[in-house]
């Protein structure tokens, strides 16, 4: 039964990020170091549209994990 609670947890999590692009990508929002994002938020930075993946404020959009950036993923819907 645990691994079937497990692999249920799981599942939901990888929907999640699949879903996570399914916002169009409209970037039309420039990013802000000043702004909190918090889950889905949508912004443009250096030509590139990110998504937020969790709640952050000025963590620089950038590769996943790199220079503390555990919020972003880019967005390529």
């Amino acid at each position: 039964m645990y691994i079937l609670i497990r692999r249920f947890f799981a599942l939901l999590v990888i929907i999640s990020f699949l879903h996570s692009c399914n916002n169009n990508c409209d970037c039309s929002e420039e990013w802000d170091s000043s702004i909190t994002y918090v889950i889905d938020d949508l912004v443009s930075h250096n030509d590139t549209c990110w998504v937020s993946k969790g709640r952050g404020r000025g963590v620089k959009p950038g590769p996943w994990l790199e220079n503390g950036n555990d919020i972003w993923l880019v967005c390529d819907d």
